[in-house]
Order: C-alpha cells, then structure tokens, then sequence
C-alpha cells in the first residue's frame, strides 16, 4: 500500500469510529419519555435526534434539551413550510415598546388591537409578512400557540418552528405534541405570494445593513486577535497605563461608528434588538484592537538602543484556577518611582527561584509611544 492508500484508510476508520461513537451517544442521550411519546404517535427517533412523525403523508418532528448549568431546558416542535419570507413572533416586551415610541424600530401591525398590544413581529421581508399576518385563523393559531406554554415561533423559509424555554420533560405528551402540529399545519398553509425585489442573493435587502454593521466590528475582533499573537513579543511594564492612553483612539472610533450605525440600521423590526448586540460587540473590539494596536506600536516602531537592569526576586507566588495554575514572581524596581515590579514566569523556572537569593536581569526598551517594554529576561542564583 502507498501511502495515499494508507492515509485514506486510516481517516475511513477515523470517519467510521466517529460515526459509531456518535451513534452511541444518541442513544445515550434517548429519553424513555420522548420515546414512547413518539413511539404512540406512530413516529421514531432518526440520526440528528429528532424526533420524526408522520400525519396525512406529511412530516414534523420535535426535539428536547436537557437543562445544563447555564442553559434552561428546551422543546422545540418543527414542520417543513418552503417560502421565499421569513418572520418571528415573540412576546411583546417594554424594550420593544419603547423602541418603537422612539421611532427607532418600525413594527408591522396587523389591525388586530389584541395581538398588536401582545405580539412582536421580527421580519424583514415585509410583505410577505404583511398578507401572512392578514389572516385571522394564523393569528389564532399564534395566540393558540402561546397559551399552550410556548414562547417563540419562527418561519426562516424553510421550516415553521416553536419553541418552549424552560419546558419540564414530564409535561410531554400526545395530546401536547398532536394540539401543536395542528397548529403548525395551519401556519405552513395558504402561504402567500412573494415580492422578490426584498431578496438579495436569497437575503432579504433590509437586512445587509445589519450584516454590515456586525460584520466591522467582528472584522475589527479578529484583528485584534491577530495582533495580539504579535503583542507578545513587546510586553509592557504597564498594561493599564498603555490602555487608558489606547482610549483616546477606542472611545471616539467607538462613539462615532455606534452613531452611523443606529442612523444605519434603524427602521427595521429588529434594529434595536441589533442594535443593542452590535454595542457590544463594538465595545469589546475597539477596546481590544486600540490596546493591542498601541502595544504592537509601542514594540514594534522602537529602535532605541535596550537597556540593562540588575535587580533580585524578592518574593514568589502562585495563583490556582480550576484548570491551571499562575506563576507569579516580584523584583526590586529599577524605575523611579517604582518600589517593584511583577511578571508572572513558567513553572519550571518557578521552582528554581529563591526568595531573596535569585537575580533577574531585564533587557528593556523605551517603548516608541513611551511605555518600557521587556525584550528578554534571565534568572541566575545569586552567588
């Protein structure tokens, strides 16, 4: 065998022994409650979990996930529904209210004074959600829907989905699963026609704004993550200081794209949901980039001559997390002003040190923006 054939043969075992231990798995992850609700149903558990029955020739199938330590349990009930629209209805909250007071979100409202005051409607594609939400049996169903329990309910063009945020496993039943793919079967029918100029490369036009607005941001992140594998070589004696001074650039760049972007994107359903997502993550990359940009300067533009420092290790210590552990060393300072300095070192030189009695000697530079950064340091046994 060559080692073409070779190769091949090892991911085909690697491929095949995945497969079975993901078998394995779902069937681990079987619940005799979902099992033998589906298993009355006339339906049964297929590779990706689901939960898949049959009614009339059509399909639907459910799905739930077990709480975890920082996720509520989860029920989700779905049935195949091929559009060119898409829409969310969620419970009407007092940030939706406000948003739109503000005139800086716009909902479709239906001329239903009951489901307006109860219901918000997320879509981008707005006319078809417009003649959808004309009907008055789909707005039952809606109501229907959210007085069983459920809390969400999304169309993306391709399947109708419900879903229940803190369902108890032991409420399932028959008659609960059968009651919602009634109603699941009345949303996906009578759809209505599509206007395709809200379509772009099958993304509804009003949305590219937004992909726009996160997408600079998340650029800017993966930037930043970029520079932060060259930070390393030109560490800074003072982290802090070089970040308040890397503020003078983050907060007006900040303050100036979260501006463009609320004019930008305002108008749609779901811009101040967006909008609120996209402060965040702006905050933490122009924050990011800005501190790593000015380390990267401070090192990588400073062509001063290095200097040489002399100084003892003073004290030791280490800080334990759940899966590692902190080396931390402090010295006598040779900056005015400074009584010391700490640097945290790897554990096989940790060990070596002596309290008192190992020299540090510090390679240093002035840093192109002013902040001293560390070229190199060396660890000897006072003598």
């Amino acid at each position: 065998m060559n080692f073409f054939e070779v190769a091949f043969f090892i991911v085909f075992c690697a491929a095949f022994v995945f497969f079975i231990a993901y078998l394995v798995h779902l069937a681990k992850l079987g619940d005799k409650i979902l099992q033998e609700t589906a298993s009355r149903l006339g339906g049964k558990r297929d590779l990706l979990g689901r939960y898949v029955i049959s009614k009339n020739g059509s399909k639907y199938w459910y799905t739930y996930s077990s709480p975890g330590k920082n996720n509520p349990s989860v029920l989700k009930v779905t049935i195949p529904c091929s559009s060119r629209g898409e829409f969310a209805v969620v419970l009407e909250s007092e940030f939706d209210k406000t948003a739109k007071k503000l005139g800086f979100s716009s909902e479709l409202q239906t001329g239903d004074k009951d489901f307006d005051a109860n219901y918000y409607i997320l879509s981008d594609t707005v006319d078809f959600a417009r003649i959808y939400f004309q009907s008055t049996e789909k707005r039952e169903l809606i109501k229907k829907i959210y007085d069983i329990g459920f809390n969400n309910i999304k169309h993306d063009g391709k399947t109708v989905e419900i879903i229940w945020i803190g369902f108890e496993k032991n409420g399932l039943s028959t008659t609960l699963i059968t009651e919602t793919a009634d109603c699941l079967f009345g949303l996906s029918k009578t759809l209505p026609d599509y206007f395709a100029d809200q379509m772009l490369l099958g993304i509804p036009r009003m949305r590219f704004k937004t992909i726009t607005a996160y997408t600079i941001p998340s650029l800017t992140l993966f930037a930043a993550a970029i520079a932060w594998f060259w930070i390393v070589k030109y560490p800074p004696l003072d982290n802090f200081a070089i970040f308040i001074r890397s503020l003078l650039l983050s907060i007006p760049l900040f303050i100036l794209y979260i501006v463009a972007v609320g004019f930008a994107i305002r108008g749609r359903a779901a811009s101040h949901k967006d909008f609120v997502k996209i402060v965040g993550i702006s905050t933490i990359a122009f924050l990011l980039f800005a501190n790593n940009s000015f380390i990267l300067i401070n090192g990588l533009k400073d062509f001063n001559k290095p200097a040489i420092h002399n100084t003892v290790v003073t004290s030791k210590y280490l800080t334990r997390h759940k899966n590692s552990t902190t080396y931390h060393i402090i010295v006598s300072s040779w900056r005015s002003g400074h009584n010391m300095e700490e640097f945290t070192i790897t554990g096989n030189i940790y060990n070596r040190i002596e309290q008192g009695k190992t020299e540090a000697i510090f390679v240093t530079k002035p840093g192109a923006l002013g902040f001293e950064w560390v070229v190199s340091k060396e660890f000897k046994k006072v003598k």
